[in-house]
């Protein structure tokens, strides 16, 4: 259950979580001149004043007094973290990224009598959602099965991971605030509010003008924040059961898979990675599979490759209508041109975060349109 007050903080002050300044300010007065250890000679007055000192030094800031309100959407007393020395939780890789999202994978792995069960709690972004649970998949199906117990152990994890895949709301609303207070407390205003937009997917209608709260306070402008498609990562689940079925079942499926092994080979022009290179010689590689792509080597300094969306659009994951919407940009939303399709029907485009997406041509007019934000990444830094 929802607890506004874990650290019973409004409770030491004998007020409600929705009292105002004023009505704190004086209730913190008439508690201490009660408990000042100058006038009261109870053995715990010194410890209970402390607690109303502690408890004050919060409520009588506004900035505070919301990160605590925050953080209670997030914590219970047990776990409630310090306050001011908030760490932020990455990536799989190790990265700062504000699209985040945590969810459970139960491993097992079979030894004939014995068998070992692992369950780990993962941070990632929805393309390692992707690949870690088709990894544990692989690991399930092909390990988990040798032995009496492990089989039924087995059976229990996989139903367990599709189960819950997409469904720990509090773990998610706990991580996205997390992040959202530790990025501000770290001056990433513009992470921040992206993690406190995606946090309100999560949040209790109790919890909402908190967030709301929080947004505001921060100002920034942001793109929108990311949706998860955690249907299709559950059907993800599926994947290796599915090709063994089509390997056992289907006779010409090896020939099949050898087949399109070598379709998928660079000299049918087809790529398993867009690569975009720096002109400083750093390259940055995004593993989602697309038609081939002339690259254009990055120049933060460059203006000529610098595009707007007049009318505004769609940012697609790759070079068709048929891949998903990565971003829909405002009008007049300025981009950098990183690559072209061979019939240049399609660019790709880095974002303001160092995302690559593609859009239309047609969709694109060359040069700046609006104001690039001061910590966008297709430009070079004032």
């Amino acid at each position: 259950m929802y607890n506004r007050d874990p650290l019973e903080y409004y409770q030491v002050l004998q007020v409600s979580p929705d009292a105002d300044a004023r009505t704190i300010k004086l209730s913190y007065r008439d508690l201490a001149k009660e408990w000042h250890p100058d006038y009261n000679k109870a053995e715990d007055a010194m410890e209970h004043f402390q607690k109303i000192s502690v408890a004050y030094d919060v409520l009588q800031d506004e900035k505070k007094r919301l990160t605590y309100d925050l953080l209670a959407c997030a914590y219970d007393k047990d776990d409630f973290p310090q306050m001011d020395a908030l760490s932020i939780f990455k990536d799989r890789m190790g990265e700062e990224n504000p699209d985040v999202r945590a969810f459970d994978l139960r491993y097992i792995v079979g030894k004939v009598i014995k068998f070992s069960d692992r369950e780990e709690r993962l941070v990632c972004t929805q393309k390692q959602a992707f690949q870690e649970i088709l990894k544990c998949s692989l690991a399930n199906w092909l390990a988990g099965w040798w032995g009496i117990k492990s089989f039924a152990a087995n059976c229990r994890a996989i139903a367990a991971n599709y189960r819950k895949t997409g469904t720990n709301r509090q773990d998610n609303l706990t991580l996205l605030i997390h992040n959202a207070v530790a990025y501000h407390q770290e001056e990433k205003d513009q992470k921040a509010l992206r993690s406190i937009l995606q946090a309100a997917e999560y949040a209790l209608p109790a919890q909402l003008p908190f967030i709301k709260h929080f947004a505001e306070m921060l100002g920034a402008k942001t793109q929108p924040p990311t949706k998860w498609h955690w249907q299709r990562l559950r059907l993800a689940h599926f994947l290796v059961p599915f090709v063994f079925a089509m390997l056992v079942l289907t006779p010409v499926a090896g020939s099949y898979l050898g087949g399109l092994g070598k379709y998928m080979k660079k000299e049918n022009e087809i790529t398993y990675f867009q690569k975009v290179t720096f002109n400083d010689g750093g390259e940055t590689v995004d593993d989602i599979v697309v038609s081939k792509v002339f690259d254009i080597p990055v120049n933060i300094y460059d203006e000529n490759m610098l595009y707007h969306l007049p009318a505004g659009g769609e940012v697609m994951y790759g070079p068709g209508e048929k891949f998903d919407v990565m971003a829909t940009l405002e009008n007049g939303h300025t981009v950098r041109l990183t690559g072209f399709t061979p019939d240049k029907s399609w660019y790709r485009v880095m974002l303001d975060n160092g995302d690559m997406g593609f859009v239309k041509k047609s969709a694109l007019a060359k040069g700046r349109g609006n104001a690039v934000p001061p910590l966008s990444k297709i430009v070079a830094a004032d």
